[in-house]
């Protein structure tokens, strides 16, 4: 470690990293087939073109440009050539801590390769960057199962209480546990050597969820009190109802009395008004069917009538509460049968 080169002007160090970048240039292409030899997967034609196209744009000292397409050629094809050059673009735009331990990578690559003017050029730039590293130290209570992370990355619990190099800027570290609320904070690093304390408070337990009230259940509804609608409903049935077995009474009478007719002027079956036992035969279906006939149009005209009574009772439909259950009107409808016929009668109050 030189001094004199730790003080220099800024304008001192910025030529210094162009004359490395120079010096790096011709090694720094072999990365990729370096990359190879060591059996790295990836695409080599797209790294080789990433790698040319990030030196390109350092030699123009767009830095800021040329740093991810070298990271994503180290991405694709890892070289100790590329890793050079990427913390030399890592080290010009002020990421000191990761240039940093970019170095170091690229150190112990290039004494694994035996390539001593890797390992010297490597070695200059870590003890440059050393007494400029600013750090974060993040000290923690002890909370059951914490988890520390800045900037989204984990920090093992080994590294609490030790100072980090960090990359200069704001970071955001947060603290979490399960059961327990998240605490977080903000910090500012400084560029060259600073040192950021984080005292992390024990956690606390997070609150407990609150409890939803139950909506209120929906009130049951009121017994309906529209029986008129359903009255005049029924009475419309019960009338269209009496109406078809009126009809049907009708058919039977007329059967029964063309049967009856056509069998007494038969003179096969009733000669002079006198009926064989097949003209009493006759006489008698006549005779059922005009029972049937008669029981029909008297249901009929019952059902009709009963009908009537209930829509005209129905009255208007009746409102929510205007009548208590107990004053509703009731009505059912019963067959009425006699030795003379039947019908229907309607039994209820009203």
């Amino acid at each position: 470690m030189i001094p004199s080169r730790l003080h220099a002007p800024r304008a001192l160090r910025r030529a210094r990293l162009a004359l490395a970048s120079v010096v790096l240039a011709s090694a720094a292409l072999l990365a990729p087939g370096v990359a190879a030899a060591q059996g790295a997967g990836g695409d080599p034609t797209l790294a080789q073109t990433l790698f040319e196209e990030g030196r390109r744009l350092m030699e123009a000292k767009s830095y800021a440009e040329a740093c991810p397409k070298l990271a994503e050629s180290q991405r694709l094809r890892p070289g100790t050539g590329t890793l050079l050059n990427l913390a030399l673009c890592n080290e010009a735009i002020g990421k000191t801590a990761t240039a940093w331990g970019q170095f170091k990578e690229a150190l112990f690559a290039s004494k694994k390769e035996g390539n001593a003017a890797r390992e010297a050029f490597a070695q200059e730039h870590i003890s440059a960057l050393e007494p400029r590293l600013s750090k974060i130290q993040l000290n923690a209570e002890n909370t059951p199962g914490l988890l520390i992370r800045v900037d989204g990355n984990d920090i093992p619990a080994a590294a609490l209480g030790t100072p980090i190099p960090i990359d200069p800027g704001t970071h955001e570290v947060e603290a979490t546990a399960q059961g327990y609320s998240v605490w977080s904070t903000s910090v500012q690093v400084g560029d060259s050597a600073d040192l950021k304390t984080i005292a992390i408070p024990k956690l606390q337990p997070a609150p407990a969820p609150a409890e939803t009230a139950a909506p209120p259940a929906p009130a049951a509804p009121a017994p309906s009190t529209g029986s008129g609608e359903g009255l005049r409903t029924a009475g419309f049935v019960i009338g269209g109802a009496g109406v078809a077995v009126l009809g049907v009474g009708a058919v039977f009478g007329v059967l029964a009395a063309g049967q009856a007719s056509d069998a007494e002027r038969d003179q096969a079956l009733c000669p002079n008004k006198q009926c064989t036992p097949q003209g009493r035969e006759e006489i008698e279906a006549a005779e059922t069917k005009a029972l049937l006939s008669t029981i029909g149009v008297g249901v009929g005209i019952a059902a009709l009538g009963a009908g009537a009574i209930l829509v005209l009772t129905s009255g208007p439909a009746r409102t929510e509460g205007a009548r208590a259950p107990s004053g509703q009107v009731q009505a059912r409808v019963v067959p009425l049968l006699g030795p003379d016929g039947g019908g229907v009668g309607v039994l209820g109050r009203f």
